[in-house]
């Protein structure tokens, strides 16, 4: 079977698997990086705050794209385990079918309530700051139904093991993007407009080439007009696993506004010194995320293909790799600080700030690493209710922290960042119970046979 990760050696298996995901998720991480870079050195500090301000709203949206997509995936994933043939195909267009039509609706919203979103949910104060925000978001926008459809293709390649087209689909993202910066804000000089229309242009591209890729790469995805259905049943199952999913990742999203807004109301400095470790933060996730979507998918073949000792041999060897590359990337991003934020072209108080933020989160990214891989293995084995209740858990604690920290304790700016590692300790304590229970065993949608273990 191809791209089938049942059998072989675990860790090669998933360090092969996710490093295309980690490559990509560079190149996705560069062209949202350049975006700064560009607006920082070409427009104005005031135009990279208004940037960073719809950052944490705009996840709120994508968050939707990536619980309901997650949903899909671990569906198919253990169809395509199972060897389930039949039944994968019409997983798929019933996938396909529900996320670019959510797609649709959520870009309207965004679009036509950019105003609203950002004054009265981000708490954007209102002049020219707010201006931009409002422009760059509502052309952004335009794009989540692009999101929302490469969403879905990507998380249906990565459920049949396929993990290396998702990096020529950011590649052609992140050249577009780049090209489409310099014309449009150096050349043009759109300002934040222009850095949205490149973004939104080069999603597009990004959709047409995986549509191509998936229907040309794979026969069995190409469906006659009778095959694209969309089966309620099957919805039923994907809802059932993304809900939760989705939910959780609202919920984080929202739980990210409220630290937004307490970042905006500390002033313009700390807003984009925060809006600049954010985006360096980012790039310590890249292997973090790459592991721990390559451990879901391994998880949900070999959940249903019956192979349930080989998920836990898959975790030990997988947790130590995301820790050996944590650390190295981790002490890199400490020495590095300084420099890096300079890219942004920012300076003073809020070059200092960045700095601070960077270095000391750089301590405890581990902790969020090890959680990941762990929460991997319940997404994929579909005990997602409890990966959830984790995520949420951090989640809750750490906005409960900041706020306490700023205005109980006094912290000051930095309450922003320092919550964060409190929040990961309580998420991995969480997940490592749960693991070791050995409840997620149990959680599988779609059974097989024990075939034994490699």
């Amino acid at each position: 079977m191809k791209n089938d990760m049942t059998t072989g050696s675990a860790w090669k298996t998933i360090l092969i698997f996710s490093l295309p995901i980690m490559i990509g998720n560079l190149l996705q991480q560069l062209y949202n990086t350049v975006d700064g870079i560009v607006v920082g050195n070409f427009v104005s500090e005031t135009a990279l705050a208004a940037v960073g301000s719809c950052t944490t709203l705009a996840f709120v949206f994508l968050a939707i794209s990536i619980g309901m997509s997650a949903g899909c995936g671990i569906f198919i994933s253990q169809l395509y385990g199972a060897r389930q043939y039949d039944e994968l195909k019409a997983a798929v267009s019933t996938s396909l079918i529900l996320l670019i039509g959510l797609g649709v609706a959520l870009s309207l919203l965004g679009s036509l309530g950019a105003r609203v979103l950002l004054r009265g949910l981000m708490n954007v104060a209102e002049g020219e700051l707010l201006d931009q925000a409002v422009l760059y978001f509502a052309i952004y926008s335009v794009g989540l139904v692009f999101q929302y459809a490469y969403n879905a293709v990507a998380q249906i390649l990565r459920s049949i093991g396929d993990s290396k087209a998702t990096l020529l689909f950011l590649a052609v993202a992140a050249v577009m993007n780049l090209i489409l910066d310099l014309v449009c804000v150096v050349f043009l000089r759109w300002g934040v407009a222009g850095a949205a229309v490149a973004t939104t242009f080069s999603q597009l591209c990004s959709v047409i080439v995986s549509f191509v890729y998936m229907f040309k790469k794979y026969p069995m995805f190409r469906m006659s007009r009778k095959e694209f259905v969309f089966d309620r049943a099957k919805c039923g199952v994907i809802l059932k696993l993304a809900i939760p999913t989705t939910l959780q990742q609202c919920v984080v999203s929202f739980g990210n506004v409220f630290v937004q807004r307490l970042v905006n109301s500390f002033g313009e400095v700390t807003m984009a010194a925060f809006t600049v470790g954010n985006r360096v933060e980012s790039y310590m996730f890249v292997p973090i995320l790459g592991f721990n979507i390559g451990m879901s998918t391994f998880t949900g073949q070999n959940t249903g293909a019956g192979k349930l000792e080989r998920v836990e041999y898959g975790w030990r060897s997988t947790a130590l790799m995301a820790a050996i590359v944590t650390l190295f990337f981790s002490v890199l991003a400490y020495t590095a600080a300084s420099p890096i934020s300079q890219l942004f072209g920012i300076g003073g108080q809020t070059l200092q700030q960045a700095v601070e933020l960077i270095r000391f989160q750089s301590f405890f990214f581990l902790l969020f690493a090890i959680y990941m891989v762990t929460n991997g293995v319940l997404q994929g084995s579909g005990d997602v209710l409890v990966a959830s209740a984790c995520t949420l858990g951090s989640l809750g604690v750490r906005v409960a922290a900041s706020y306490l920290m700023a205005y109980a304790f006094h912290v000051g700016y930095s309450s922003c960042w320092k919550a964060v590692p409190i929040g990961w300790g309580v998420s991995l304590l969480m997940v490592l119970l749960r693991y070791f229970s050995k409840a997620w065993k149990t959680k599988a949608v779609v059974r097989a046979k024990p075939t034994g273990t490699e």
